[in-house]
């Protein structure tokens, strides 16, 4: 069987009269047999093969392109990106004084906060002392019950009177402690405000910090003062601001240990049967609760003073003449 032969792709098919050819790459096509030899037809003889040289395909691009690139530090600076902000959104903490001025009304420019919470902090410390010197009377009846009972018997209605009174009294000491305490943090708060709107700051500290520093116990024995130091300091050296500070806070740290070594003893004395432990707990309860009233009205002009009220400079009273 004959077979048509591409010298050009190499691929062969059945003889087929007419096709001279190669249907794929257009090149003609040789007449072969079975055993490969170029066959004849019809007494002519095939032209001869061409050599796959003859057949020349176009050459691909190539792939690399040379091109010719800045040095690096000739390379510009890359352009941020358009629509986003080069850094954080500016905020502000008042409102700038820049632009339109809206001048506020004199009485919101002369308006003082200050001495309204100063009137409501030490009305609340006077009847906190009046509370803590009514506990501590109360609690020194009872260790006088309580030391008589050890060598005789008492009533039982003078030990559940006495035992009523104090947690009565007790309970109202403490009601007025916590109410002093957040009479003294809006205190804090309100003075530190005006003392750095004198001086054109704003208080950095957050008014949450303020109230947690001067109202959480034992915490406001070295928050208070340090808050008090700070808003002294924006205003200036001030030597009698200074000295009363100063008293203030060792006074205020002894009222707090003795409550603390109180408290403890109390504590242990509820964990024993000693009757002695429980009358000597009983004792430091009195002993606090003087200690707290005198601090308490010992503390009010001391308090007056860094508000900036004066109770010694009184202003005399205006007289007139008048023909008569």
């Amino acid at each position: 069987m004959n077979l048509d032969v591409c010298p050009a792709c190499r691929i062969q098919a059945p003889h087929r009269e007419g096709r001279t050819v190669c249907p794929r790459c257009g090149g003609r096509l040789v007449q072969t047999d079975a055993r490969g030899a170029v066959a004849a037809s019809r007494g002519h003889q095939q032209p001869p093969m061409p050599r796959p040289q003859q057949q020349r395909r176009p050459m691909p691009r190539p792939a690399l392109r040379w091109t010719a690139h800045r040095p690096a530090e000739a390379v510009p600076a890359p352009r941020p990106p358009r629509g986003r902000a080069p850094g954080p959104t500016p905020s502000y903490a008042t409102i700038p004084g820049w632009g339109l001025i809206d001048a506020p009304r004199a009485a919101e420019v002369d308006a003082d906060p200050v001495p309204e919470a100063t009137q409501a902090f030490t009305g609340a410390l006077r009847i906190a002392g009046l509370s803590l010197a009514a506990a501590a009377v109360v609690h020194a009846v009872r260790y006088i019950v309580a030391v008589v009972n050890r060598t005789r018997p008492i009533p039982a209605w003078i030990d559940w009177l006495t035992g009523v009174a104090v947690f009565v009294f007790g309970l109202m000491a403490l009601v007025a402690v916590v109410m002093t305490l957040i009479a003294f943090g809006r205190w804090v708060r309100r003075l530190r405000v005006r003392q750095y709107a004198h001086a054109g700051f704003v208080d950095p500290r957050k008014a949450l910090w303020v109230y947690v520093l001067s109202i959480v116990p034992l915490v406001n024995v070295v928050g208070a003062p340090w808050l008090l130091h700070e808003s002294a300091a924006i205003g200036g050296p001030d030597p009698r601001s200074l000295r009363v500070r100063m008293r203030l806070a060792g006074a205020w740290a002894i009222v707090n240990a003795v409550a603390v070594v109180a408290v403890a003893y109390r504590i242990a004395a509820w964990t024993t049967d000693s009757l002695q432990v429980d009358a000597d707990g009983l004792a430091l309860v009195v002993l606090t609760f003087a200690v707290s009233a005198v601090f308490a009205r010992w503390s009010i002009r001391r308090f007056e003073v860094l508000s900036g009220v004066d109770a010694d400079e009184e202003t005399a009273p205006v007289r007139r003449l008048v023909a008569v």
